[in-house]
């Protein structure tokens, strides 16, 4: 039976069972991000939480998290996705699409990684440091939505998130040329994700995201934080990059943009 929840304490005991796959959900249960959190939940006597699925309002359309452990996991599904807002972006594991589109249309947004840092590799791979690395505040907002229009159209950039103090730029001739940043970042759960990595396309090449990812992840690192990110799984330049800084592939997901009929 679908359950909703706000108890922190036992919705943290289930995503401690892999931190990686539920990184997103382990940062949500910090204050700057839980008022905006749906948690449905299937809950047994013995065994507490089952299963949780998130669905995230903090942006302009909702995005559903859709990840079960347990084999009732598609009973959850089965009772959410009919209720869930009319239109919602969701990442989910391919064997529950057919779920999905018993109750909605669906616009396919590809398949996608979710790596976690290894601090052994990460330790042995610096690069050169720059003087054009800076850390971003409210300030650069309006520089920042230009870049990403140019260079990263399709954003998940929330300005708030700039309030963390956890992204950085590469600045040349005044401008914003290269930003890395964070969707989620949790001190008190030791726990970050890094997102909304973009360079400018006359300026790619040069390995500006991998000098600015590599600083941010380092000041994580310093501050005994597990870092994770999610990449699209056809993202070769990408992956190459965090490879390098020592990310290395967990699990495995699919993204998509669900109307409800």
């Amino acid at each position: 039976m679908l359950i909703f929840t706000t108890d922190k304490n036992r919705l943290l005991k289930h995503f401690r069972k892999d931190p990686v796959l539920f990184a997103y959900h382990i940062g949500d249960l910090d204050d700057f991000h839980f008022p905006d959190c749906l948690w449905s939940t299937l809950v047994s006597k013995r065994a507490g939480i089952n299963d949780v699925l998130l669905t995230y309002t903090g942006g302009d359309t909702p995005t559903v998290l859709a990840f079960g452990l347990s084999d009732d996991f598609d009973n959850l599904l089965n009772e959410y996705v009919p209720i869930a807002p009319p239109r919602f972006f969701c990442h989910f594991r391919k064997q529950h699409r057919p779920i999905f589109r018993e109750f909605a249309n669906e616009t396919p947004l590809g398949t996608h990684l979710k790596m976690r840092l290894d601090e052994t590799m990460f330790a042995s791979r610096r690069p050169t440091r720059s003087t054009g690395v800076i850390r971003l505040d409210h300030s650069h907002e309006p520089a920042l939505r230009e870049l990403y229009s140019a260079a990263y159209p399709g954003n998940y950039f929330a300005p708030r998130m700039l309030q963390t103090g956890k992204y950085f730029g590469y600045v040349e001739n005044g401008a914003i040329i290269a930003v890395a940043g964070v969707h989620v970042v949790s001190d008190r759960h030791r726990i970050a994700v890094l997102g909304n990595i973009a360079t400018h396309r006359e300026y790619r090449g040069r390995g500006l995201a991998t000098t600015l990812t590599y600083q941010l992840t380092e000041e994580l690192v310093s501050e005994g934080k597990l870092v994770c990110l999610n990449v699209k799984a056809d993202n070769v330049p990408a992956i190459t990059c965090y490879r390098k800084l020592g990310f290395v592939p967990v699990h495995e997901f699919e993204e998509a943009l669900f109307k409800l009929r």
